[in-house]
């Protein structure tokens, strides 16, 4: 395809929305109600329309009498061990979620492992079983006593000596 066959538009193209009308009146009152609500009090707006204020009555806090006796004090073990089980549940969590997503390969390896173990069973039956016909046919063949005998020396030489050890070794039958 040839670059000068596409065209462009001369004008990029641009989205422009057209503005939303609000739903609510654009000064609105916290807890104003156009209906009677049970236990508000009715009011007049500045522009003369009847609306009803719902009146929240906080009670003064200060200091408590003296006479009143005070909370129990929660103790420090309670607040470390509400700490401490958080994070051990969390723990406990992420545990189960490592070993949901390894449980699969785990499976895999025991099953391997096992297969090895049964190799090495029956690798080691085959090996006794050769040593013992060795040993029952080496019994049936040897009827003389064998001697068999060796020396070896050797000669070291110093700065200011010279050393020589003689071994003999002799295995009989």
């Amino acid at each position: 395809m040839d670059a000068t066959t596409r065209t462009a538009p001369a004008e990029p193209v641009l989205y422009r929305p057209e503005p939303v009308a609000p739903l609510v009146p654009a000064v609105t009152l916290p807890y104003l109600s156009p209906v009677p609500v049970q236990g508000a009090v009715e009011a007049q707006t500045p522009d003369g329309h009847r609306v009803w204020l719902l009146l929240s009555r906080i009670e003064p806090t200060g200091p408590a009498a003296p006479g009143a006796p005070s909370p129990p004090a929660v103790p420090t073990w309670a607040k470390t061990t509400a700490v401490l089980s958080l994070a051990l549940s969390g723990s406990s969590v992420l545990a189960a979620y490592a070993l949901n997503l390894f449980a699969e390969g785990l499976a895999e390896l025991v099953a391997a492992l096992v297969l090895l173990a049964k190799f090495a069973f029956v690798l080691v039956l085959v090996l006794g079983l050769v040593v013992i016909v060795a040993a029952v046919t080496r019994r049936k063949t040897d009827d003389g006593s064998v001697t068999a005998s060796a020396t070896s020396t050797a000669t070291a030489r110093g700065f200011l000596a010279k050393a020589t050890a003689t071994a003999t070794a002799t295995a009989s039958k």
